[in-house]
């Protein structure tokens, strides 16, 4: 059987890249097996023999690998639901074969193989194409494609399934690829701490956020989303993302002179200093809920360009007078401009307005995009621009020194930590489309990103006239004429969403709590049970279809946050696993009634204005 012709012709069909660049590779010769050595097992499968360092290592058993590798694959727990698993290494495949026989369809494997040739070697020996066919396993090979890997498993792992995520290793991986193996550990752990901090963050903002959702739906009218600007900016054209970090007061005013000839992005912590030195700047950056109005004190700031978001303060909105730009929906926005065939890109805001405004600049395919203000450390103390002191929880306790852009240390903190490992994998990710420059000029370090004076910078790459503030001003609004007629038609139908939904939570509420009490005194009834279980089965069918269910998704969260944890993890007792998802149900629907009875009449009120 020829293995590689068949191999790779799976891999065309369903990973068409990755086809691609191991194709070239292939063609090219752009590979060695120079330190590994094929060994046939008893069993009529190949194995490796890997030499590192003048150490060997073989990778699998030379008599029964498959049977090896299940016996090695029992140690981990499947039962629970929505598992993600990251493994390190993926060799001659058989320990990856035997993860994957064991998940169940709603689970993920993410497999990091760190020897290119390893891989190569596999494809040539070895029947990888179930593996390759398998929508639920994600292949990430350095040389190919390793830097996706971040970006893909923080697209998918969330706060949900945190507890029931596994980590695992290819035996002796750990060993022969030392370094890479602590690299994935590290990203593998950001990850997670970025999603505990998600999921705390949206916990503690859910009850503003739905409101602002609901506010700020009016605004629909009149705005633009940001779909509308890509490939409208010269290519030569940089932007400059502007955050309020300590070194801002250091370069600020040279901003003056890329005025109209770069797309000067602030972060809302910075427009106040922007405007302190009357710099003319493109547009604003506002995502967070809860953002003090303080920001928003200069009248000026209100006439700007705004890229904002659904969730975000409701009271600026309603000052701003300038162009609304949307540069990311909530759940509810995503499935609207759907329904009228606007997109929007692939978004990840890395958890602050300054990472989300880089964000914005990649999404928009800026082929240079410049940071400054980025500090992420202290200065004198210093957290903010203008000596500014803004202290938070922990703060005294997570602490650390790292390297500085001028090759000396600074203290960071956790906060900030977790900003610059989002924004050292972004660059990683998007290396081979966008150039990203530090001009912050102090702070910490931003690994892979070119560091630059500002003044340098605005020399060498500011030289198009093109202002994007003018043509964000005079575009036309996303919706108009007959087409908003009907965006505002599925906007109204919220209100008598909202009643439909409240009365199918009662129903369901009623059918689990009676569903509960005959298993808890133990008088079976068939028809009874069937009964209620119709009713909930119907009820969690149709509620979630609703495009008022996505609005109501937010309130829910802060109420059941830890049940939805819970139900991830199943027992033995068929009765008790039973109890215990109607009881989760119970509190969804409750929390639906809840928000239904707290936001109704918010939403009527607003509902008037669209």
């Amino acid at each position: 059987m020829d293995f590689l012709e068949n191999n790779l012709s799976v891999m065309e069909k369903n990973r068409p890249i990755m086809y691609e660049k191991i194709k070239k590779i292939l063609d090219e010769k752009e590979y060695s097996f120079d330190n590994i050595e094929g060994l046939d097992t008893k069993d009529g499968n190949k194995t490796l023999c890997i030499t590192k360092a003048g150490q060997k290592y073989r990778l699998n058993s030379i008599y029964r690998p498959m049977q090896e590798a299940e016996k090695w694959a029992d140690q981990y727990e499947f039962r629970n639901m929505d598992i993600s698993v990251a493994m390190f290494g993926i060799g001659c495949s058989f320990f990856l074969k035997a993860m994957i026989d064991r998940m169940q369809p709603d689970a993920g494997v993410y497999a990091y193989e760190p020897d290119l040739p390893v891989f190569i070697y596999s494809l040539m020996n070895v029947d990888m194409a179930a593996i390759l066919s398998d929508a639920r396993v994600y292949l990430f090979v350095k040389g190919i494609n390793e830097e996706e890997f971040y970006s893909t498993f923080d697209a998918d792992f969330t706060w949900v399934n945190i507890d029931s995520q596994i980590t695992c290793v290819h035996p002796a991986y750990d060993k022969i690829y030392q370094e890479d193996y602590k690299d994935f550990i590290d990203d593998v752990e950001k990850i997670k701490l970025l999603q505990v901090v998600n999921r705390n963050t949206e916990s503690y903002m859910a009850i503003d956020s739905i409101q602002n959702v609901i506010k700020n739906i009016h605004f629909i009218k009149e705005s633009n989303y940001i779909v509308e600007l890509d490939n409208v900016i010269p290519e030569e054209v940089p932007a400059i993302v502007v955050s309020a970090g300590p070194s801002l007061d250091k370069n600020i005013d040279e901003l003056k002179r890329a005025e109209g000839k770069a797309f000067i992005l602030a972060a809302d912590t910075a427009v106040k200093y922007l405007l302190a030195h009357n710099i003319n700047f493109d547009g604003i950056v506002t995502l967070d809920a809860r953002k003090s109005m303080a920001h928003f004190e200069d009248e000026r700031c209100r006439e700007i360009p705004l890229f904002c978001v659904l969730e975000a303060k409701n009271a600026f909105l309603e000052q701003h007078t300038g162009r609304k730009v949307w540069f990311r929906g909530s759940v509810y926005m995503y499935e609207l401009y759907q329904k009228f065939e606007r997109i929007f890109p692939h978004y990840n805001s890395g958890g602050s307005v300054s990472t989300g405004a880089f964000s914005i600049c990649a999404a928009l395919n800026f082929k240079r995009i410049v940071l400054i203000g980025q500090d992420l450390a202290y200065s004198d103390g210093a957290t903010h621009a203008g000596g500014v002191v803004k202290n938070i929880s922990g703060e005294a306790y997570d602490q650390k020194a790292v390297e500085s852009v001028d090759g000396g240390m600074v203290q960071s903190r956790y906060d900030w930590l977790i900003f610059k490992d989002w924004f050292e994998a972004s660059i990683k990710t998007l290396k081979d489309k966008i150039e990203v420059i530090d001009a912050t000029e102090g702070g910490a370090l931003i690994k892979g990103s070119k560091v630059m004076k500002l003044s340098e910078v605005i020399d060498e790459y500011c030289t198009c006239e093109f202002s994007v503030r003018d043509y964000i001003e005079n575009m036309p609004y996303t919706f108009v004429g007959e087409e908003y007629v009907k965006v505002r038609n599925a906007i109204l139908k919220l209100g008598t969403e909202f009643a439909e939904i409240r009365r199918k939570a009662s129903e369901g509420l009623k059918a689990a709590k009676e569903m509960m009490k005959l298993i808890n005194t133990g008088k079976s009834d068939y028809k009874k049970e069937q009964k209620c279980l119709k009713k909930i089965s119907k009820v969690n069918k149709s509620v979630p279809k609703m495009s008022a269910y996505s609005l109501l998704d937010l309130y829910i969260m802060s109420s059941v946050t830890e049940k939805l944890q819970d139900i991830n993890t199943l027992t033995d007792d068929a009765d008790e696993n039973m109890v215990q998802t109607l009881d989760i149900s119970c509190a969804l629907y409750e929390a639906l009634i809840d928000g239904v009875d707290a936001l109704g009449p918010i939403l009527t009120e607003e509902l008037k204005k669209v």
